[in-house]
């Protein structure tokens, strides 16, 4: 009987020291990724839910999000949808997070023309060029500190494969106070060996998400150039017909629509 209640407490123990672990994973991951996204996004980035399951090495991401910058008139530059994550469980106990499998299905990005030649997109790489290395600066910093919060931030990550499929391109200007929206699909993505060198180290958080973001960003405008931006020109071009002379005349000078 005695050996019986010693398992029975054994397997307690371990049951609620894995449920402390994914507690802990869970945190770590929204209050990491939320903190290094918004550094080097320049506007917020959260996730809504992590849920973790070690037994499977299964993740999954809700709400994942990125905000406009400030004067755009939709909320959000992307939301990822819904996030599934495959993982090597062991390496959650390491210095390198190594993750198998990235699987973003249905995520929706908003392309919006705050003027003739500055939209979203445009104003995020910008950040991301710019914030980018101090944000890894500061997450090796942090990591070499040696507090628990930054031995958190310190992990690296290495990731395998990132595939992101049925996506949408919501693409909006209003100049003028004329609205045009137009549907576009977004071409699958797939992204290999992040943070996979030679070194085995992996990648540090910041610059893994700057990577992905960068990605994403780069195919969308590639996306709406090559199948929409035109009309979008076409709109703006209109408006414009009904400003200041002036204005007008200035705006044609910088030969955004080609001169004739």
């Amino acid at each position: 009987m005695k050996l019986k209640y010693i398992v029975f407490g054994l397997l307690a123990v371990i049951f609620i020291a894995a449920a402390v672990v994914v507690m802990y994973m869970e945190n770590i991951v929204k209050n990491v990724v939320g903190k290094y996204g918004t550094e080097i996004v320049g506007t917020e980035v959260a996730l809504q839910g992590f849920s973790l399951n070690p037994f499977q090495g299964t993740a999954s991401i809700q709400g994942f999000t990125v905000a406009n910058p400030k004067n755009y008139r939709t909320p959000y530059l992307f939301d990822l949808g819904g996030i599934s994550v495959k993982m090597n469980t062991k390496s959650l106990f390491t210095d390198t997070i190594v993750i198998d499998d990235i699987t973003v299905s249905k995520p929706v990005i908003t392309y919006e023309m705050l003027s003739l030649n500055q939209n979203n997109i445009k104003q995020i790489q910008e950040n991301l060029n710019k914030n980018t290395a101090p944000a890894v600066a500061q997450e090796k910093k942090e990591a070499k500190s040696g507090s628990a919060a930054s031995s958190a931030s310190g992990k690296k990550v290495v990731i395998r494969k990132i595939t992101i499929a049925e996506g949408e391109i919501l693409a909006v200007t209003a100049v003028q106070g004329k609205e045009s929206k137009i549907d576009v699909k977004l071409p699958a993505i797939v992204l290999t060996d992040i943070g996979a060198d030679k070194s085995g180290k992996g990648e540090t958080v910041a610059a893994s998400i700057s990577k992905v973001i960068s990605k994403i960003l780069n195919v969308a405008t590639q996306t709406v150039v090559k199948n929409n931006l035109g009309d979008l020109k076409k709109v703006a071009k209109e408006n414009l017909n009904h400003a200041v002379d002036g204005v007008k005349d200035k705006v044609k000078n910088l030969g955004i629509f080609g001169r004739k």
